[in-house]
C-alpha cells in the first residue's frame, strides 16, 4: 500500500512534538485532530488565536490545565445515558471518584474565566472570548465539593438526613459496645477474651468454646483453632439490629446523593461538553504557541496569487532530533510562484536534496493544519493536495521493482494533479538507463508544468539541469558541496545547478587515488565544461553572499555612525539656535524699549506715526539678520559633512564590446575551457558551456579565443555617454536653504552621470541667505571645479553657473 504524504513527510512526528507540549488529555486528543484543510478564513482565525497565545507566553504567562482529570469516562456515561435512556446505560450513577473528576472540569472552567479580566481581555480578545463563553458552574461545583471529600468519601455535609443517620450510627455503636463491655466485666473474662469486635457488621464478644452455654446468644464465627467463638449476646440483638438498619439507611442516602449529583451533571451536559471542548482547544492553541516560541516558528501567510516563499525554513522533526544531539540544522530559503513554478534540485547524495523536499511539504501540511511553520517567514498557497514520490516504494508482494513502483506512483500523481497541487518528486528518472530515465523525467516535469502545479524535483541528470536552465518557468537549485573538505554543507542555493560530486565523495570515502584519477580522465569534455560552469556559478554565488553579508555589516555600521553624527549635529544646531534666539530676543527687547521711549517723548501725531513705521522696519531687518545667521549655521554643518565624501572610481580593463559577438569563444575567470557567447545583454552575457547555459558578468571575460586558438586580452572599453534628458538648469526660488542644498546635491550627481560640464542654479536675490548657503555648499562639493555668478544680461547674482569636474 502506498504511503500517504503525511507519513512520508513525517507529519505524525510534528503532531507528537505538539502532544508533548499539551498539559491535559483533552488537549492531546485535540492535537490528534489537526489535519490539513483548505478553508482560509478558518485557518486565519485559528492562527490569530495561536498568535495571541504566543504573545501571552512571550510576556511570561502560562496557561496549563494539568489539574484537569480526563473527562472521557464519566462524560461518556452521561452521554450514553442521554442517548439511550432505555438501554444498558440508563440510570447510570457516577461513582464518587468520577464526580471528583467532573468537579475538576468545573473548577478548571471557573479558573479559565478568571484569567481574562477586563484589562487582559483587551489585549487578548480572541482567547478571552473563548474563556468568557464558558458556563457558570459555581453552584454545582460547590455542591459536589460539599458532598464528596478529596479522598472520595461522602461528607456528613452531603445532606441533613445523612448527618442525622451517621449521628445515630455513632450513638448506637457506642451503646452496643458499652453493653458488651458490661457483659464482659460481669463474666470476669480472662485476658485475651475481654474485648469487643465485629463479625458481619455486628458487634460480638469472644467466648471459649467450652464456656459456650455460659453466654446465651448467636454465634457468628470461630477462631482459626476453633477454641474461641464469637458470640452476639441476646441482650445486644436489638441494638445490633438497629445498627444494621442505620447502615442500610446510610447506604440508601448515599445512593440518593450520588443519583442527585449525577442528575444535576446530566442537566448541565451541554455546557460541560462545551467546556471540555474549549479547554481542549485552548490547550492545543497554547501547545502550538509553545512550539512556535521554542522553534522560532512563523505564522504563515496565505497567498491568493499562488506564491510560495520560505525564508530560513527547517524541517521541525529533523531540527528536534539534531537539537537533542547538540547539532545545528541548516535552514533553507526558496521562492516559487508566478511564472516560475518548477524547481529542479541537484547536488551530491546525502547533501540535503530530499530534506529540501520534505521541508517544503511539511511547511504546506503544517500551515494548512493550523500549525506555525518553522521558518523566519512562510508565504504559501492553499494547496488542494500534496502529491509525493519520495523513497523506495519497491513491493515484492505486488511484484513491483523500484522503477515500476515510482512509475505507478507518478501515474497516479499526474491523474490527481491540479493547478492548486504541490508536487514533490525525489530522484526523477532513476532505476533505469540514464538516457531513458532523463528523457522520461523531462517529459514528466513538462507534463506537471503544463498542469501549472508547483513542483520540486531532485535529480542527478545533467539533462534535467539543462532543461531547467533553458525552459521558461523552471529554475535550477543546488545543495552545496564543500570541495575543500569534501563534504556536503546542506545549504540550498536557488538559481544555480549542482554537481553530483560522485568522484569527490568516492575519494573522501577512501577509494584509491589511481581509480579516482582514472575516473576523472574518462569524463567527457562536455561534462568537464559543465562541471567548470557549475563550479563557477557556485563560486560566484559564494562571492555574492560574502559581499551581501559585508554590505549588510557595513550598512549597520554606517547606520550607527549616521545616528551618532545626526545626534551630535542636532545637539550643535539646537545649541546654536538657542543662542541665536536668545540674541534676537535680547536685541528685540532693547529695540522695543528704545522705540517705546522715543515714541512716548514725541507729542506730534504725524511724527509719532513715522517713528512707528521706522521701528517696524528696523525690527523686520533684525529678524532677517538673525534668520540669515541661523541659515548660515545650517549650511556650514551640511558643507562640513560634504567634505568627507570621496569620489567613486570605476574599475577599468575589459574586453572590447565590439568583439563580443554571438558565437565568440570566450576566456572566463575560473573556467578551464573556453565558453561560447550566445548573446550580450548590457553588463551580462549569456554563455554556453557543454550542455548548460547561464549568464555571467561581462567583467568576468578576460579574453577571446582567436581562430587558431590564440587568445586576445587586455582591450580597454570606454563607455559612451548616456542619452538621458537631464536638464542643465535648476530653479530653487522659494526654497529653504536645507531643502535647496538637498535638491542641488542630487541635481549635480545626475549632471555628472549625464557627462554635463556646465550647469546653472537659479536662486534669486532675496535676503541673500540662500545664495550664501549655496556658495558654502559648492565650495566643498567633490564634483564642482568652480562656480561664479551669471553675466548681468542672463540673471547676474540671481543665478550661479557651476563648472563640473571631468
Amino acid at each position: 500500500m502506498a504511503r500517504t504524504a503525511e507519513t512520508v513527510l513525517e507529519f505524525d512526528g510534528l503532531l507528537e512534538m505538539l502532544r508533548r507540549r499539551t498539559t491535559c488529555a483533552p488537549g492531546r486528543r485535540a492535537v490528534d485532530g489537526f489535519v490539513p484543510r483548505g478553508e482560509r478564513a478558518e485557518l486565519e482565525a485559528e492562527f490569530a488565536l495561536v498568535s495571541e497565545a504566543r504573545e501571552w507566553l512571550r510576556w511570561g504567562g502560562e496557561m496549563g490545565f494539568g489539574g484537569l482529570a480526563d473527562p472521557r469516562e464519566w462524560m461518556g456515561l452521561l452521554v450514553q445515558e442521554e442517548e439511550g435512556a432505555g438501554g444498558s446505560a440508563a440510570g447510570a450513577i457516577l461513582e464518587p471518584k468520577q464526580l471528583l473528576d467532573a468537579a475538576s472540569l468545573l473548577e478548571t472552567a471557573a479558573w479559565l474565566k478568571q484569567q481574562f479580566p477586563e484589562d487582559v481581555e483587551e489585549k487578548y480578545p480572541r482567547l478571552a472570548a473563548r474563556a468568557n463563553a464558558l458556563g457558570n458552574f459555581q453552584a454545582l461545583l460547590g455542591t459536589i465539593k460539599r458532598a464528596i471529600l478529596p479522598n472520595g468519601e461522602i461528607s456528613d455535609d452531603a445532606s441533613p438526613a445523612l448527618r442525622r443517620i451517621r449521628a445515630s450510627v455513632v450513638e448506637t455503636r457506642e451503646s452496643v459496645q458499652k453493653l458488651l463491655k458490661q457483659i464482659l466485666r460481669k463474666r470476669e473474662a480472662a485476658g485475651g477474651e475481654d474485648y469487643v469486635t465485629l463479625r458481619g457488621d455486628r458487634f460480638v464478644i469472644p467466648v471459649r468454646a467450652e464456656n459456650r452455654r455460659a453466654v446465651p446468644g448467636v454465634v457468628h464465627g470461630a477462631s482459626g483453632t476453633g477454641q474461641t467463638l464469637f458470640v452476639e449476646p441476646l441482650e445486644a440483638l436489638d441494638a445490633n439490629n438497629q445498627l444494621v438498619q442505620l447502615n442500610e439507611e446510610e447506604a440508601a442516602e448515599i445512593l440518593r446523593i450520588l443519583q442527585e449529583l449525577t442528575r444535576r451533571l446530566q442537566m448541565e451536559l451541554g455546557g460541560l461538553r462545551a467546556a471540555a471542548e474549549t479547554i481542549a482547544e485552548m490547550d492545543g492553541v497554547f501547545a502550538r504557541g509553545r512550539f512556535a516560541r521554542e522553534f522560532d516558528a512563523a505564522i504563515p501567510e496565505f497567498s491568493e496569487a499562488g506564491a510560495l516563499q520560505l525564508v530560513e525554513a527547517r524541517h521541525p522533526v529533523l531540527e528536534d532530533k539534531l537539537r537533542r544531539e547538540n547539532r545545528a540544522i541548516v535552514p533553507m530559503t526558496l521562492a516559487l510562484g508566478g511564472d516560475e513554478r518548477v524547481l529542479v534540485i541537484s547536488g551530491p547524495n546525502t547533501g540535503g536534496k530530499t530534506v529540501a523536499l520534505k521541508t517544503t511539504g511539511m511547511a504546506a501540511l503544517a500551515a494548512q493544519a493550523g500549525i506555525p511553520v518553522t521558518a523566519q517567514r512562510a508565504v504559501l498557497p492553499l494547496f488542494d493536495r500534496v502529491l509525493v514520490d519520495i523513497g523506495d516504494e519497491q513491493s515484492i508482494a505486488a511484484d513491483l521493482s523500484t522503477f515500476s513502483a515510482h512509475m505507478v506512483n507518478l501515474k497516479a500523481m499526474l491523474e490527481a494533479a491540479t493547478p492548486r497541487s504541490l508536487v514533490l518528486v525525489d530522484e526523477m528518472g532513476t532505476g533505469t538507463a540514464p538516457e531513458e530515465g532523463a528523457a522520461l523525467a523531462v517529459a514528466l516535469l513538462d507534463e506537471f508544468r503544463g498542469k501549472n502545479c508547483i513542483v520540486l524535483a531532485t535529480t542527478h541528470h545533467d539533462r534535467l539541469k539543462t532543461y531547467a536552465s533553458t525552459t521558461a518557468g523552471v529554475v535550477n537549485a543546488a545543495v552545496e558541496f564543500d570541495e575543500v573538505n569534501l563534504r556536503p554543507t546542506y545549504r540550498l542555493m536557488v538559481g544555480v545547478p549542482g554537481g553530483s560530486s560522485g568522484i569527490a565523495i568516492a575519494k573522501r570515502l577512501g577509494i584509491g587515488e589511481a581509480v579516482i584519477e582514472r575516473a576523472r580522465a574518462l569524463l567527457s569534455p562536455e561534462t568537464l565544461e559543465a562541471a567548470d560552469l557549475i563550479a563557477y556559478l557556485h563560486r560566484s554565488r559564494d562571492e555574492l553572499d560574502r559581499m551581501r553579508a559585508q554590505m549588510n555589516e557595513e550598512r549597520r555600521g554606517l547606520e550607527e555612525e549616521r545616528k551618532k553624527l545626526r545626534g551630535e549635529w542636532v545637539a550643535r544646531q539646537q545649541k546654536r539656535i538657542a543662542e541665536l534666539e536668545a540674541k534676537f530676543a535680547e536685541m528685540q527687547k532693547r529695540f522695543d524699549a528704545n522705540v517705546a521711549s522715543v515714541v512716548e517723548a514725541v507729542k506730534e501725531r504725524e511724527l509719532r506715526g513715522q517713528l512707528e513705521k521706522t521701528a517696524r522696519r528696523k525690527m523686520q531687518e533684525a529678524r532677517g539678520e538673525a534668520k540669515e545667521e541661523l541659515n548660515a549655521a545650517v549650511v556650514q554643518t551640511l558643507s562640513e559633512s560634504q567634505a568627507d565624501l570621496g569620489a567613486v572610481v570605476a574599475p577599468a580593463g575589459a574586453v572590447s564590446a565590439e568583439r563580443l559577438v554571438p558565437g565568440a569563444r570566450l576566456i572566463v575567470k575560473g573556467f578551464r575551457q573556453p565558453v561560447v557567447l550566445r548573446r550580450l545583454e548590457g553588463t551580462s552575457a549569456e554563455v554556453e558551456a557543454g550542455p548548460l547555459r547561464m549568464k555571467i558578468a561581462v567583467e568576468e571575460i578576460t579574453g577571446i579565443e582567436a581562430g587558431g586558438g590564440k587568445v586576445s586580452r587586455g582591450v580597454t572599453v570606454t563607455a559612451a555617454p548616456g542619452e538621458g534628458s537631464v536638464s542643465n538648469e535648476i530653479n530653487l526660488i522659494g526654497m529653504r536653504v536645507e531643502q535647496a542644498i538637498e535638491r542641488v546635491d542630487k541635481f549635480l550627481d545626475e549632471a555628472v552621470i549625464a557627462n554635463q560640464q556646465r550647469v546653472r542654479i537659479i536662486h534669486g536675490h532675496g535676503t541673500g541667505a540662500l545664495r550664501k548657503g549655496l556658495a558654502e555648499f559648492l565650495k566643498t562639493h567633490p564634483s564642482v571645479e568652480s562656480f561664479e555668478f551669471e553675466v548681468e544680461e542672463r540673471g547676474g547674482k540671481a543665478v550661479t553657473v557651476v563648472e563640473l569636474r571631468t
